[in-house]
């Protein structure tokens, strides 16, 4: 009886099914780790937890140390802020407790409510500048000169500018305009400029 050969695959196939294989299983190991459920702190039952115990005060001082220099007592730390995935936000003192988790790293400071503010007065003055309405515009413009007179982003002229020309467009406010265009290359304002008044 004939004796059968079994055909042997090339190397290439064999390494083939190899690399798939490895892709398959750490396909199957990051899907595992994936599915474990994150250890992420209960917004409700964080807000529901008892307060530490106040600090019992100190016994009324004996005469003899009443001359005693006063101490300095620290401030309470205050309680986690947590964002609206329960994740708390990092402490913004440095006597504040931090937690042992996964963190939002930046603390609302109020160099960040001067920033959110400000960002809401432009967004305020750009409505009123696509709106064509110019004494809104001169309106909040006052009010942004009042609350940001160091002007960080230069763009009190821009939108003063741009209120002139919404008002009175003329060849006076459109070299103003050229002018602001030619020289303020790096202002944020310069399309804006271009739409209204070039």
């Amino acid at each position: 009886m004939p004796e059968l050969k079994v055909k042997e695959r090339p190397r290439k196939s064999r390494r083939r099914i190899a690399l798939v294989a490895a892709i398959a299983l750490g396909l199957a190991g990051w899907l595992v780790l994936r599915a474990r459920p994150a250890a992420v702190p209960d917004v409700q039952t964080a807000e529901q937890e008892e307060p530490a115990p106040a600090p019992i005060p100190p016994a009324a001082p004996e005469p003899s140390q009443a001359k005693a220099a006063p101490t300095l007592t620290a401030t309470a730390p205050r309680p986690l802020e947590y964002m609206s995935d329960g994740v708390p936000i990092m402490p913004a003192g440095p006597n504040d407790p931090h937690p042992n988790t996964f963190v939002h790293p930046h603390p609302i400071t109020p160099k960040h409510v001067r920033i959110f503010e400000e960002n809401a007065l432009l967004f305020q003055l750009n409505e009123a500048m696509d709106g064509r309405e110019p004494a809104r515009l001169r309106a909040l413009l006052t009010q942004y000169r009042l609350q940001y007179p160091d002007d960080p982003h230069d763009m009190q002229a821009g939108y003063s500018l741009i209120a002139d020309c919404i008002e009175h467009p003329n060849d006076e406010t459109r070299a103003a305009a050229q002018r602001y265009y030619d020289t303020e290359t790096a202002s944020t304002l310069r399309r804006f400029v271009m739409r209204h008044c070039l």
